[in-house]
């Protein structure tokens, strides 16, 4: 498992068996830096892969296509005022 965001703050927990009898590993990610580094072939490739996935199906993630004139109602829930939400993408 690789995380890389924590908005939420909230800690992960994990139950103990999964690290010994799933050989589970946790790792963080701080994208950030990874994206600063000079690796642009290598930020493209991802995502590529990503997309690909995400086109096959194999990718699912949730968001909420929200129009220009609700702009106000999509940031707070972005930031959180509406308890955890979709991502929201603001529709021109």
């Amino acid at each position: 498992m690789v995380t890389y965001g924590g908005m939420s703050k909230k800690p992960i927990t994990v139950p103990t068996s999964h690290f010994i009898f799933k050989d589970l590993s946790l790792r963080g990610f701080w994208l950030q830096k990874w994206l600063g580094a000079d690796k642009a072939k290598e930020h493209r490739d991802m995502l590529d892969y990503l997309l690909r996935l995400a086109q096959e199906g194999k990718l699912k993630y949730e968001m909420e296509l929200v129009p220009f004139d609700n702009f106000g109602t999509a940031l707070e829930k972005a930031i959180g005022k509406h308890g955890s939400q979709p991502k929201q993408v603001i529709k021109f």
